[in-house]
């Protein structure tokens, strides 16, 4: 039975490096902003905006999880000490999402989605992580 482990594991790997690379191609979202978003970090239309792409063309619960508990190929969102979100706050989300982790799966723009995109989505993982919203 535990033989079986490595294999399931590298098999998530390859599979999550596909979809990745395949995520890494596509062309960045087609309204994207210049600027800052409108829309405050912490309002509740940013949350569920963040949650929608999050959970849709960010294709970010692919390695994160539905919950934002991590997986195999990428680690939790939820309350924890963060590695590359240094402290977790807001803006050290923002710049993971917009320049990616060098040396993991995680890319620039994940699913291709425009910097106003990514925005929202560090405020619903913010949130999340922060106990002011459920995954």
């Amino acid at each position: 039975m535990f033989e079986s482990v490595p294999r399931a594991v590298a098999g998530l790997v390859t599979v999550a490096t596909v979809a990745l690379a395949a995520i890494a191609a596509s062309p960045r979202h087609a309204l994207a902003q210049s600027g800052p978003s409108s829309a405050d970090s912490s309002s509740t239309a940013a949350i569920d905006a963040g949650r929608a792409i999050f959970h849709g063309p960010g294709n970010c619960l692919m390695c994160h999880g539905s919950n934002l508990e991590g997986t195999a190929v990428a680690p939790t969102l939820q309350t924890h000490a963060w590695k590359d979100a240094k402290g977790g706050g807001y803006d050290a989300i923002v710049n993971v999402v917009m320049t990616g982790v060098p040396g993991t799966v995680m890319v620039s723009h994940p699913g291709g989605i425009s910097d106003a995109d990514v925005r929202k989505v560090a405020a619903y993982v913010w949130a999340v992580s922060h106990g002011k919203t459920k995954p």
